[in-house]
């Protein structure tokens, strides 16, 4: 799928039709693990494209899946893993900076990843409801997916 050129011309942006996809790839990719995901899709200013919750998923958990997407892309697109990382290393930051969230709260957790389309930085999708690293598959997976990458 092409880039969406955002109004302003040096920040690209995931489409809603993108992030849509990207969250439907996500559910079947979970469904197909046995696992009730909650879903949320970020354009790379950190504002809601997209959001869904599987049936029995409970309902924290998109709220939690935005939080680490936000993480994600308010850090240029750092990865969860790495920012659960940083968390380790310097919880104070951390625990100052997430009241920033613009109305998201910063969760450097895994489970977030940004999302890359044509080596363009384009927004970030978090997920929450199953244990951490099965998050983090299955959203890589996601954005394989619809023609995306998780690195430039």
């Amino acid at each position: 799928m092409p880039i969406q050129e955002s109004p302003q011309p040096s920040l690209a942006i995931i489409s809603y039709a993108q992030a849509t996809a990207l969250i439907a790839a996500a559910v079947r990719t979970a469904a197909a693990r046995s696992v009730k995901l909650g879903l949320v899709v970020l354009d790379a200013a950190g504002h809601l494209v997209a959001a869904g919750r599987m049936d029995g998923a409970p309902f924290i958990t998109t709220e939690v899946a935005r939080g680490k997407a936000f993480a994600c892309v308010a850090t240029g697109g750092q990865p969860g893993t790495n920012l659960a990382q940083r968390f380790e290393e310097n919880p104070m930051v951390w625990g100052n900076a997430g009241p920033l969230g613009y109305g998201a709260p910063l969760f450097p957790a895994q489970g977030a990843l940004p999302i890359h389309l044509d080596g363009v930085l384009v927004g970030a999708i978090g997920a929450s409801g199953a244990p951490s690293a099965i998050d983090e598959a299955v959203i890589a997976e996601a954005i394989g997916a619809i023609g995306g990458s998780p690195t430039p």
